[in-house]
């Protein structure tokens, strides 16, 4: 088993990492103080029952082009990229965060068979969309003003309506709702950082871009996250994307934040929440303290990078929820110091060390990376997904892996706030588990809950490592379910495993838990040509590989 201190920091002994283990395993009983309405709105009503049940036979490790499930289940296509979401619209590439909304959510209702569907697009495919080359990119070929626009695109988020007709999920050709928000889309500017210099003056960003997993607000509303904004607008990285070859009027500061837009208003505009730090999100959940105050969990995806939880001045108002469209833009951010189990204020005029170093909290949200290691965070092995249990509130957060600290697997580690209290400054935590051979998983990512508290866990191993050395055994990366009490508590039981070279992501259920909406992520993200990929899912033949959104049913025959 790898040595548990690489999970943070090497600045934590192995002695003091149990400590605080074992003083958080005292916390697991902690009551929530989350409202019951805010898990039925996310499709996770919270049985407090006893979880461990396994509920389907697991699958065994796969290497073939195909997602494999269960016997008892099936999956659906309901879009692929290639596909339209309206007459002027298509269907992005890279699908990432899904996320189900019941057609009544506005009216708090839990329909499980008409609804929204939201779909992150993360990053685009200059080989598939363009057929733009790695020699192209040797050879320094400029991209044409089409080649980027069909990039653009093809990221950011769509909206559109599905529905469970006769048992089978199908899309919903839906003028009223359905539609595209892209990389060119106007998108407003608001929040702390809203009237920097260092934003311009117009208050609005050209488009989103890089977004990977998100959330659900009690309100109704989705927050969809940027992450790897470094990627755009320069020649200076792998994905060779070459935006600014002719695109010159851009601001770099516009991109890395969240993003949130309520799904079920199509003339509304999206509203980059700069409150809560630029840097590359993951994703975002939400919570609601004892005085009704919104705490907004968020981890930065790159190695030695940190946790943070933002904490609004205002109360969540429960009976006009459109009124809460804007509580994130107050508040104050903070970072985890897991060393000595407290969040730390990120803030310019209470912090001398950030006084000294920025000029204005402006420029401390805009920098917030920085800003968080001067303050003191805690450098962390890439934590992305955090996901708040049904059961009794308390936090769970992957750390995906860190090459630099020799942590290949990763590993998944549960937090409890001090009290159960989401608005304090002290927690504790411990290991949930960790990847490796033994454990039969590597590198957890994306995390959603189902409605009786088990938790269920997507991985990510990079296109470079599947299926090679050390990550080997694991073969195609695969979607686990993990039992969060009782006798298998903490073990990986496959439930999925995805085509080659993919990644699955954005695990998203029905309220009533009889659909697990699925993206199937890059199949064949390592092929260096049109013609002889290395994936044809899902369409197999001679054409090449389609990022796409699956509907898998069967759930409710088997419980």
């Amino acid at each position: 088993m790898k040595k548990l201190e690489t999970l943070i920091s090497e600045r934590i002994s192995r002695r003091e990492l149990l400590k605080r283990a074992g003083k958080a395993s005292a916390f697991i009983a902690a009551a929530s103080v989350i409202p019951g309405e805010f898990y039925e709105r996310l499709g996770a009503a919270g049985s407090k029952g006893e979880t461990g049940q396994v509920f389907f036979t697991p699958i065994d490790p796969s290497d073939k082009d195909e997602l494999i499930l269960p016997e008892g289940f099936r999956y659906t296509i309901i879009r692929k990229w290639g596909d339209s979401i309206s007459k002027e619209e298509d269907y992005g590439f890279n699908n990432d965060f899904t996320q189900y909304l019941p057609i009544d959510l506005p009216e708090g209702g839990n329909n499980s068979e008409d609804g929204l569907l939201f779909v992150n697009h993360e990053y685009p495919s200059p080989l598939f969309i363009n057929n733009y080359t790695i020699d192209d990119f040797k050879r320094n070929r400029v991209k044409t003003p089409e080649e980027v626009s069909r990039e653009k695109r093809s990221v950011g988020f769509s909206i559109f309506r599905v529905k469970r007709m006769n048992g089978d999920w199908r899309f919903v050709d839906d003028a009223f709702y359905n539609r595209r928000v892209d990389a060119d889309t106007p998108v407003r500017i608001s929040g702390k950082a809203a009237e920097s210099q260092l934003m311009g003056a117009s208050g609005f960003a050209r488009g989103t871009l890089a977004n990977c997993s998100g959330g659900l607000t009690p309100w109704g509303t989705v927050l969809s996250a940027e992450e790897n904004f470094q990627d755009y607008y320069s020649s200076e990285y792998p994905d060779f994307y070459r935006w600014n070859d002719f695109e010159k009027e851009y601001n770099i500061n516009h991109y890395g934040w969240v993003v949130e837009v309520d799904p079920f208003d199509k003339a509304s505009v999206p509203v980059k929440r700069t409150s809560l730090g630029r840097f590359r999100h993951e994703n975002v959940a939400i919570a609601i303290g004892p005085s009704g105050k919104v705490v907004a969990y968020m981890g930065d995806d790159k190695v030695n990078e940190c946790v943070y939880k933002f904490i609004s001045k205002d109360p969540y108002d429960r009976n006009e929820r459109k009124n809460n469209f804007g509580i994130l833009d107050e508040g104050d951010l903070y970072v985890a110091d897991f060393e000595n189990g407290k969040w730390i204020l990120l803030d310019h005029s209470a912090n001398d060390t950030l006084g000294k170093e920025f000029s204005s909290q402006a420029e401390v949200l805009i920098n917030c990376d920085k800003a968080a290691r001067l303050a003191g965070g805690t450098e962390c092995n890439r934590p992305e997904d955090i996901e708040i249990s049904p059961v009794d509130g308390s936090l769970f957060v992957t750390f995906t892996n860190n090459s630099t600290k020799d942590d290949y697997f990763g590993s998944i580690v549960r937090m409890v706030e001090e009290g159960g209290n989401p608005e304090s400054t002290g927690f504790t935590w411990e290991v949930f588990a960790t990847g490796g051979a033994a454990a039969g998983f590597s590198c957890p990512d994306n995390l959603n809950f189902d409605k009786d508290g088990n938790l269920w866990v997507l991985c990510d191993v990079s296109e470079k490592r599947l299926n090679k050395e050390e990550q080997r055994p694991f073969k195609n990366n695969s979607l686990f379910m993990f039992p969060t009490s009782g006798e298998h508590r903490g073990k990986a039981f496959r439930f999925a495993a995805g085509p080659l070279g993919c990644e699955m992501c954005g695990a998203n259920f029905t309220p009533d838990g009889s659909t697990l909406f699925l993206s199937i992520q890059h199949p064949g993200e390592d092929s260096l040509s049109r013609d002889e990929p290395t994936s044809r899912w899902p369409n197999f033949g001679d054409d090449i590989p389609r990022p796409a959104v699956v509907a898998i049913t069967g759930f409710d025959k088997k419980r």
